[in-house]
């Protein structure tokens, strides 16, 4: 397989399991770390009842903090299931109210925990983290970094 198609394989599979990249490029020991530290990561921070994102029209910047949270790949659905008990990318409508309503109790309850804040920092860490590494496996793939 040509160095591109390969270095492809390994971006893809750098975000759907962190470390996984590295492993598929040679680099046994780092990707075991980089598994270990962004998972552990974005499951502490729910374990403090951190939540992910959703995308929301009134608020610009959560486009960027959504697009954070994508950065751990499926883990990302895992994250979305536990906060809003479904698998939801953006604030509904409120023109559907019962939807609407549940996602904002869902979120309030949340945000009234005191590690909250903590726990949604640590998502969004695990995901930018994720994301970097990506970039990492990239670089190594193309022959920039050995």
């Amino acid at each position: 397989m040509q160095n591109g198609g390969r270095t492809a394989i390994a971006c893809a599979l750098a975000w759907l399991i962190p470390g996984a990249g590295h492993l598929y490029l040679g680099k046994k020991a780092k990707s075991i770390i980089f598994f270990a530290v962004v998972t552990l990561t974005f499951f502490f921070g729910l374990a403090m009842d951190g939540r992910v994102y959703l995308a929301s029209p009134e608020q610009p910047l959560s486009y960027l903090a959504t697009f954070a949270n994508l950065g751990v790949g499926p883990l990302d659905l895992i994250g979305r299931q536990l906060s809003y008990e479904r698998i939801i990318f953006r604030v509904p409508d409120e023109m559907d109210r019962a939807l609407y309503g549940e996602v904002l109790d869902r979120t309030r309850r949340r945000i009234l925990v005191p590690t909250h804040e903590y726990g949604t920092t640590f998502i969004l860490t695990a995901g930018l983290m994720n994301i970097l590494l990506i970039l990492d496996v990239f670089d190594i793939g193309v022959g920039r970094k050995a």
